[in-house]
């Protein structure tokens, strides 16, 4: 028994001042009882049918409870079809406060576990639950879309679990609310979004077979992958050996031809001579433990874990942007690795010798071919751990493919050409590169690696391939360490130049955010590189800086709203209620915030950020910080005061448009001002003015009482707006309506 439901019982029995072993043998043994020996009979009897239906609940309880954090999990995990997680989410949420509150209650909700049809209603609601979490794990991963993709599964299957969620709602009589208005709608949406997700951040073509090919592809590789993860530091049994043997068998080193281009001691490049096909062979490094002293067997070890894996990364080939794995070569007593051969070396060797000839239109088109092949190995559930320049190489066509990873620690080790060094530093997220076992008195905690502290290196990647030279080449290699960890520690973020477009900049800056949840996702940044190739495609010189025209700057609300969809696990968080709520600041809050002497800045800043999608007080907050605090915010800082200022204004004008009397004020002022627009000015100016902004009616009023810039003189408007200006305690109107005599 539940010792907690236990004592509570034996609480209220106490209340009433019973014995209970005393009042059963007095049931048991007495056969004339008195009305108010009947009644603690049945009291004891009915705690205890309340006790053994507590116990039948309970594991069933944990169970939900436990189902309801695994779905929280996935969501704040999912890459694709958000929305409609989140609408599965939402009804999940309600299922899970309604729970909670039962099992908290338990005393005060007596009849719900009386009642025998309950526990099979909920037995049955358990395994839609699940239903519901392994459908939002299908379709929040590519690799697993493609039993649903073209058969119009997720329409069906998304159909019945609501209905069925809903009539087990109802049945248990547990309360909710759901807007199932736009479900629909939303479903349809996402659903569309994932054809243009295989063309633009995978770069699949548009038709069928290769859009099937390719999930099929990914589904393969994934569980293969997952399959060794799982076994990886396991001796292979006879059984396992001989399918390895038959499947990845050892390359015949002797049977490619040498030539005198080896770019190190151990990288050569070779041509297999039944085909001329040419390879690289990249001999292993082994290392051995100290309990390790037959370097023979370790080596021998060391082929057989790499040949495992390389039987996984051939896998790879559906992907155009990442380097082809051919085998396993053994020659003479050495093992190598082969994979293809890349003509123009690394990505900082080629632009070091070929940048002067590389427009912007050739950066867009490296990193966009670069992240298409990170976000492929993401959805594979492979991490680099290591994107930096020198592990970008480029062929002969000059395409870019990424290379010098593996499914282990191990692999990387023994294939790598140099052992973790000083030069990752440059695009090392801070919480890993902050991180110091050695020192007591750092807070830092230990972080696992995971696709944020990747997606860091690739926005440091990003800002490389812009400027072309490594981040942080200004400081000294002897010094580096110390030096980057100080500048992250002072949030310092290198400048982008001013030719730099502006959409680049804010890849960059959003993609190395300090604060790992906040950082972009892949697949948005490989849309936003789609765009702009689109935008940039047939041009050799970007346009004043910017690959956009004057009149082609991209709409502060589409930016937002797309990345609104980049930001993840920030958003919610479940409380001890397990009711998942906004952990961001409200809009409220956050301009209290905001004007509070000592307040945090960038926590209204990404309140505002976040709200702005659909509050439009939020979406001016937004422009006020372009114009006012560009340089307050990590973010906004590798964007020109030209740039912020220019987007600022936009929106300005949109907020504007929509009512917002602040924005009607900044916007009108603008265009008074800088533009000496003075007719259009004004009337945003009224608009504010007659929305009671007291600066808005000290400048309209003046206007008016002076008939100035083109305006109408009007004394007695004038004068109207002066007296509320004063009254709302404008203090130079307080002084016209003294100097003008205005009662």
């Amino acid at each position: 028994m539940n010792p907690q439901i236990d004592n509570g019982i034996t609480n209220e029995l106490n209340k009433m001042n019973l014995d209970n072993e005393r009042t059963t043998d007095d049931c048991e043994s007495t056969k004339e009882l008195t009305s108010h020996g009947s009644n603690v009979c049945t009291i004891i009897k009915g705690a205890h049918c309340i006790v053994r239906s507590f116990e039948e609940f309970n594991p069933l309880i944990n169970t939900f409870l436990s189902l309801g954090n695994e779905i929280i999990t996935l969501y704040e995990k999912a890459e694709h079809n958000k929305k409609l997680c989140s609408i599965l989410l939402k009804r999940v949420n309600c299922a899970y406060a309604a729970v909670k509150d039962l099992n908290i209650r338990k005393t005060e909700n007596t009849q719900f576990f009386f009642k025998n049809e309950n526990l099979k209603i909920f037995e049955d609601f358990i395994k839609c639950i699940r239903e519901i979490k392994n459908f939002i794990e299908d379709i929040s991963h590519l690799n697993k879309l493609r039993r649903f993709f073209y058969t119009g599964g997720i329409n069906d299957t998304f159909q019945k679990l609501t209905k069925e969620f809903d009539g087990y709602m109802n049945s248990l009589n547990f309360s909710f609310i759901v807007e199932s208005r736009d479900e629909f709608a939303t479903m349809k949406d996402d659903v569309n979004q994932i054809k243009d997700i295989l063309i633009c951040v995978y770069g699949v073509s548009d038709d069928r077979q290769s859009q099937q090919n390719f999930l099929t592809g990914m589904d393969r590789v994934v569980g293969k992958n997952k399959n060794f993860q799982k076994q990886q530091d396991k001796n292979l049994n006879p059984s396992e050996f001989k399918d390895l043997e038959e499947n990845e068998p050892l390359l015949d080193g002797s049977q490619y031809k040498r030539t005198n281009i080896c770019p190190s001691k151990k990288i050569e490049k070779r041509t297999l001579i039944k085909d001329s096909t040419d390879v690289s062979f990249k001999e292993f490094s082994i290392k051995t433990s100290p309990s390790e002293t037959n370097n023979e067997q370790t080596q021998g070890k060391t082929q057989i874990e790499i040949r495992r894996q390389i039987n996984i990364l051939k896998e790879l080939k559906n992907s155009d942007h990442i380097i082809r794995f051919f085998g396993v070569a053994q020659e003479n007593s050495k093992f190598y690795l082969v994979t293809e051969w890349m003509d123009h070396g690394n990505l900082y060797e080629y632009y070091t010798k070929f940048g002067e000839n590389m427009n912007w239109e050739t950066k867009i088109r490296f990193a966009l071919d670069i992240c298409r092949g990170v976000a492929y190995l993401h959805e594979c559930e492979i991490l680099h751990h290591d994107i930096q320049s020198t592990n970008i190489l480029v062929s002969q066509y000059h395409k870019v493919r990424i290379a010098n990873f593996g499914l282990s620690k191990k692999f990387s080790d023994a294939t790598r050409s140099i052992s973790h060094n000083l030069e990752n530093i440059r695009y090392m997220a801070p919480e890993k590169l902050l991180y110091d076992k050695n020192n007591k008195d750092n807070k830092t905690k230990k972080v696992d690696y995971d696709t944020r502290c990747e997606i860091y290196s690739v926005g440091a990647l990003l800002w490389e391939i812009a400027e072309l030279k490594k981040p942080h080449s200004d400081l000294d290699k002897s010094e580096i360490l110390n030096k980057v960890r100080k500048r992250m520690r002072e949030n310092y973020y290198e400048p982008l130049s001013k030719d730099v477009p502006f959409e680049w900049k804010n890849m960059v800056s959003t993609a190395m955010e300090y604060e790992r949840d906040w950082r972009i996702k892949i697949s948005l940044i490989c849309r936003k590189l789609y765009k702009l190739k689109e935008k940039y495609s047939g041009t050799s010189r970007p346009h004043s800086g910017s690959i956009s025209s004057e009149n082609e700057v991209p709409t502060p609300s589409e930016d937002y709203k797309e990345n609104l969809s980049a930001i993840n696990n920030q958003i919610a968080t479940t409380v001890s209620s397990s009711i998942t709520i906004n952990i961001l600041a409200t809009v409220d809050d956050a301009i209290r915030e905001h004007k509070s002497n000592n307040g945090n800045k960038l926590v209204a800043w990404n309140s505002f950020k976040y709200h702005s999608i659909t509050n439009v007080e939020a979406r001016y907050w937004v422009g006020y910080y372009y114009f006012y605090h560009g340089d307050d915010i990590h973010e906004l800082q590798p964007i020109s005061e030209k740039e912020r200022i220019k987007y600022a204004i936009e929106i300005f004008k949109e907020t504007a448009d929509k009512g917002n009397s602040s924005a009607q004020l900044r916007y009108g002022m603008h265009l008074w001002k800088k533009e000496n627009n003075y007719i259009e000015g004004f009337k945003y100016l009224e608009m504010s003015a007659n929305s009671k902004d007291a600066t808005a009616m000290f400048i309209v009023g003046k206007a008016y009482w002076n008939g100035i810039n083109g305006i109408k003189q009007d004394k007695t408007l004038g004068a109207e707006y002066l007296k509320k200006a004063a009254f709302a305690a404008h203090p130079k109107a307080k002084e016209l309506c003294n100097e003008y005599r205005i009662l």
